[in-house]
């Protein structure tokens, strides 16, 4: 009697498991490096300290390509290279994903995540170490400096001056040398993220319950969101120094001829992740506490899939009409979102006159409070209503469409561009020359604008403007002797004006309303990101998910991530007006079509939003196909049935065996 009450207790509390997953688990729950896996250490196995770390190293990877895109004018201007260019030297870290990210996906899913990850980025801050380098192999620049210790040059550029380049000089140019250095590094860089965000986001998303998912995503988003925003902040700092720190060019960081030290930031983004990578080796291959399905999942088979079943799981995901739909709405969407991101701060410089160091500012600033809200809040309301499919994808909807009107209004607003004086249009470019500064010898390989004295006409340099002298009062720039500038009224003047250094006033108020309206869009937006990754990771099966995230990324990297530089760099590049010109050769642009640049930057990211949501109306008819998002108990009921001894996952196997002794016993 008393033997079979004990027996009916044990079949009621406990269920049997199989040794090898006891035995596997028992390790594979652990954290450490190898066999160094101290008890005091094991605390930090949980997925809150794994979504730390990880959304840490996602905030460094991320600042990295935003830091770039901050200081990719500074680096044009400096290398002397075309916006088309800079848009190869983006889409080179999307290139190497197009080879790598499938078969990571495939059998990253099975490995040992979190060292995966961590071996990435190791890979990751070589190419941060690599892009600095190009300034300690060519130093600082001077080709733009008009006051050099070193050259000697007159201050600025005049009328009848002695302006010639020297091309022998020329012919050293480094802009070649150091666009390779550039690709080679943004190349690499491609292969060290794509582990982070093919297998790290599934590796969380296994780890916790499928109800608590909303939060973890929510978290996981907001967190990493400062990552761009570190990157625009870092570039601003850095760029507020010159590129040598400790020489003072003769002019402040709000003249064009500015080279900001661009080199610094990457140096503090590689060693910032070297220190926090080193934690990411040491997670274990499934966190203790995980859902039941997924340590069944490990202790099933250990082994990673085999080569030649590949085609196979890739021909049922192509079968998966919503992931289809998902795959295809982001590839429109991201190449719209990116390519409006990384070009803003071009857009602001040239748009409402903002200073690089303060453009990097504003983008990395704007409305990034709002966005970490908008995505806290959305999880948050997951999680309590817990929303079916379709409520989802309708909001999706929603905010797709409302951030299409933010962008119209923007498109519609803005500042008029600076009138060039003495100027005409010539197949869409500014021809800067005129009778009266024809003589001057003046070039357009250093743009230093002027003002004339009726406070409206701009010109190129004081060349342009006739200007032969210059008085320094009160450390302002007034040129004398400007026969080619207008007077107060308007007209030539029969005797010489003075202007003065810099733009003319700009009497436009617009830069608050285009921030105020970028923000709240951004925030209505950012509410339904948590929606948009549960849908991803739900419409396939729970073993799929990181194949399906590694074909997405393969897909998104060829018809997404590479191609929006080049549209949007083409786009830009059609707006400018007045490219610089040395020894015969285009460089950066100066000045741009100001109107021109708001309706192409604006358009082209409309018409991609209006792609993107065709194709989540159609994710919408289907979305009833969707079930269990927020819940995986019945798969561990089911496990739990298959035995009539109960023995929890992580026992330690000698009183698991004890407990099967006892049940032979009785």
């Amino acid at each position: 009697m008393h033997n079979n009450v004990k027996s009916s207790n044990l079949n009621h509390n406990f269920t049997l498991v199989p040794d090898k997953e006891v035995s596997e688990n028992g390790e594979d729950t652990k954290c450490g490096i190898g066999r160094c896996k101290p008890n005091w250490i094991q605390k930090l196995a949980n997925p809150k300290i794994y979504l730390v770390n990880f959304c840490i190293l996602g905030v460094l990877q991320g600042a990295y390509f935003t830091y770039f895109v901050g200081v990719v004018t500074t680096l044009e201007k400096r290398y002397a290279f075309e916006s088309k260019v800079s848009g190869v030297i983006m889409i080179a870290d999307n290139i190497s994903p197009i080879i790598i990210s499938l078969l990571i996906g495939y059998f990253g899913g099975k490995a040992h995540r979190p060292r995966w990850i961590a071996s990435g980025m190791l890979i990751v801050i070589l190419s941060c170490f690599l892009s600095s380098l190009p300034y300690f192999i060519y130093g600082p620049a001077t080709h733009l400096l008009t006051k050099s210790e070193l050259l000697e040059k007159p201050k600025h550029e005049f009328c009848n001056s002695v302006n010639r380049i020297d091309c022998e000089d020329a012919k050293l140019s480094a802009t070649i040398p150091a666009v390779s250095i550039f690709f080679v590094a943004s190349f690499i860089n491609g292969f060290g993220y794509t582990a982070f965000y093919t297998i790290g986001t599934p590796y969380l998303d296994d780890n916790v319950k499928k109800k608590n998912s909303p939060l973890y995503f929510s978290a996981m988003f907001a967190l990493r969101i400062f990552g761009p925003s570190l990157g625009f902040l870092l570039s601003s700092f850095c760029l507020r120094y010159y590129e040598n720190p400790f020489y003072d060019p003769g002019f402040s960081h709000n003249d064009p001829r500015w080279i900001g030290a661009w080199w610094i930031g990457f140096l503090i983004l590689g060693v910032l992740l070297l220190v926090v990578s080193i934690p990411m080796f040491m997670f274990p291959r499934v966190l203790p506490g995980s859902p039941e399905s997924t340590k069944q999942e490990i202790a099933k088979d250990t082994k990673l899939p085999k080569f030649k079943d590949m085609p196979a799981a890739l021909m049922k995901l192509i079968k998966n009409k919503i992931l289809v739909c998902v795959i295809i709405a982001a590839t429109l969407q991201i190449n719209g979102h990116l390519g409006y991101f990384v070009f803003m701060p071009k857009y602001m410089e040239s748009q409402y006159r903002q200073s690089a160091s303060s453009a990097s500012l504003f983008s990395g600033s704007t409305s990034i409070i709002a966005m970490v809200i908008g995505i806290l809040l959305g999880g948050a309301v997951i999680r309590k209503f817990q929303p079916r499919a379709r409520y989802l994808t309708a909001y999706m909807i929603f905010v797709d469409i409302f951030a299409m009107f933010g962008l119209l209004i923007n498109m519609l607003i803005g500042c008029s561009p600076p009138t060039m004086s003495g100027t005409t249009q010539i197949n869409k470019q500014i021809e800067l020359y005129n009778e009266c500064n024809a003589n001057c010898g003046c070039t357009r390989h250093i743009f230093e604008p002027v003002c004339g004295s009726d406070n409206q006409s701009t010109f190129f340099s004081p060349c342009f403007a006739g200007c032969t002298g210059i008085n320094d009062t009160l450390g302002s720039n007034i040129f004398t002797n400007c026969s080619c500038a207008y007077n107060s009224s308007g007209y030539l003047p029969p005797q010489i004006e003075n202007v003065n250094g810099g733009y003319c006033f700009l009497d436009c108020n617009m830069f608050l309303p285009y921030i105020i309206i970028l923000s709240f869009s951004k925030f209505i937006a950012s509410t339904g990101r948590v929606g948009s990754a549960i849908i991803t990771l739900r419409c396939v099966n729970p073993e799929e998910k990181s194949f399906a995230l590694g074909a997405m990324g393969t897909i998104l990297s060829a018809f997404a991530f590479i191609p929006y530089p080049l549209i949007y760099g083409a786009l830009t590049d059609e707006a400018c007006v007045v490219w610089e010109e040395s020894c015969g050769k285009t460089g950066n642009c100066w000045l741009y079509d100001t109107k021109k640049f708001r309706y192409y930057l604006h358009g082209a990211t409309i018409l991609l939003n209006g792609g993107g949501i065709i194709f989540h109306i159609a994710i919408f008819f289907m979305s009833d196909r969707l079930r269990d998002l927020y819940n995986d108990e019945e798969k561990e009921n089911e496990i739990n049935k298959e035995n009539d001894i109960a023995v929890p996952a992580l026992m330690n196997p000698e009183l698991k065996r004890s407990l099967i002794d006892m049940r032979t016993t009785v």
